[in-house]
């Protein structure tokens, strides 16, 4: 439970930082699905399961009791009780779907693909509003969102660790709307995919690796009391009563009201918080505003909603934004990279590096030596890979930087060494310069807050120094 004023403050404090440390996977329920249809506000599912009657002829009557809603789940049961067959519901629902030019990405949705640190969300919906409110704010729309859905009879899973993927992923737990059962749409339908999820050639292993690495924010998704103790103990991989070091967080209004399911969580998985301040779209309302307070945005930076083409650095090409960040590194060490570059983004720093590692000649050289000119920060990415003997071409952009600081003004830092293992400081290798240069030490390769906060504020001093130059 999260209780006092000091509760709150290290609540949120906690969350944030691990958040922006990539180390957060918000698992994404219907509660945050509050649509405009018909110049209305509503929630998604509820409609859908008052449409999906009218449709397939099923009865109104017995109205649901007072202060719950209609289900799908309801909808199929009476269907069926009419002689109706099964499978003509997942026909018919797909049929009264509403389409794309009838239903935008809710606001919660599209809050929470602002937060740029998240690569990875977990949809516990059929629908595809996640993956569309991620390509509205990050992409302007063009579909660049890597869209993944589990069921039984196709059993996907991610390809990569989340720190080596290079676009976000919205991984559909529960399947994706379509005209034959492959999505969970009844309680049956959920108790299968659970089923099928603990068979050893069924199961999504990466996703629960991942998973079971990760804080969980788990937002209304409307679990029953056997599902969210039985989908926790499967994300952590081991008793909760013995879970250490991690902190999930439930915000759910059907959860907070669970006095049973509260009670478990209270004794045998303390480290599973319930959020108090309200229900799924509050806490996602509330992360929001304090991500962008610890995140503004830079006047010179381009807008998150913008198209992808407006942040050149992030989708590989060789031109660079004036004053971005230059990565240089090996390129077995990319992964790491990737996880530095996301959360540098996340802060509002724009950034460059040779995503591809394309060496096309002379015209490419002069290309990256330009680049490494016109960086506000060169950031070499030091580890035991790069101390190979073989000619690489991460030695000519450190030479190339080294050309750079020469002329940068002595107040200024340019070169921020960071070191991803542990390679020693002193290692003859590695350019002289950079040895005399405090390293950023990363062990893990994991970007801390402390770090990203750094080079942000690096970052902005090279903004307003050039902003008064002549």
């Amino acid at each position: 439970m999260i209780a006092s004023k000091a509760e709150t403050a290290r609540f949120w404090d906690q969350l944030l930082q691990f958040i922006e440390e990539g180390r957060v996977v918000p698992i994404v329920g219907q509660d945050l699905l509050v649509c405009e249809i018909d110049g209305q506000s509503t929630l998604l599912y509820p409609y859908l399961a008052a449409k999906l009657a009218d449709y397939l002829g099923v009865p109104v009557d017995p109205p649901p009791p007072e202060g719950t809603e209609e289900t799908l789940n309801a909808v199929a049961c009476r269907y069926l009780e009419g002689g109706g067959e099964l499978e003509d519901v997942y026909s018919a629902l797909k049929t009264i779907m509403p389409g794309r030019d009838k239903i935008q990405p809710p606001l919660p949705l599209r809050q929470l693909a602002g937060i740029r640190a998240f690569k990875l969300f977990v949809s516990t919906t059929f629908d595809s509003l996640l993956a569309d409110a991620v390509d509205a704010v990050r992409f302007g729309g063009q579909p660049k969102t890597e869209s993944l859905a589990y069921c039984p009879t196709a059993a996907q899973d991610l390809t990569c660790e989340i720190a080596a993927l290079d676009r976000p992923v919205v991984f559909q737990l529960f399947g994706r709307l379509s005209a034959v059962p492959d999505y969970a749409l009844t309680e049956e339908d959920v108790l299968e995919f659970v089923h099928s999820m603990q068979s050893e050639t069924h199961r999504p292993q990466r996703l629960f690796d991942e998973m079971g690495k990760s804080q969980l924010l788990v937002l209304g998704s409307r679990f029953p009391d056997w599902l969210a103790r039985f989908f926790l103990r499967t994300a952590r991989r081991e008793r909760l009563s013995l879970a250490r070091g991690k902190t999930d967080v439930l915000a759910d209004s059907r959860t907070r009201e669970d006095h049973g399911l509260v009670l478990f969580l209270q004794h045998f998985s303390s480290r599973t918080k319930v959020y108090q301040g309200g229900g799924a779209v509050e806490l996602v309302d509330e992360l929001a505003r304090r991500w962008a307070e610890r995140h503004p945005a830079l006047p010179s930076a381009p807008e998150s909603t913008g198209p992808a083409a407006a942040r050149p650095a992030g989708e590989g090409s060789l031109d660079m934004l004036p004053g971005a960040v230059f990565l240089s590194y090996a390129s077995e060490d990319r992964p790491a990279v990737e996880a530095i570059r996301e959360a540098l983004e996340s802060a509002g720093v724009d950034v460059w590096f040779d995503r591809d590692a394309l060496k096309l000649g002379d015209a490419y050289e002069a290309k990256i030596r330009n680049n490494i000119e016109k960086a506000s920060l060169f950031v070499p990415i030091l580890s035991r890979n790069t101390l190979t003997p073989s000619r690489r071409f991460f030695r000519i952009e450190w030479d190339q930087a080294e050309r750079v600081a020469v002329q940068v003004p002595p107040s200024m830092r340019y070169i921020v060494p960071v070191a991803i293992d542990d390679i020693p400081p002193d290692e003859p290798a590695i350019p002289e310069r950079f040895r005399r240069i405090n390293w950023v030490s990363l062990s893990d390769g994991r970007p801390t807050a402390d770090f990203v906060a750094a080079i942000r504020q690096l970052y902005r001093d090279y903004q307003k120094a050039t902003a008064v130059a002549p």
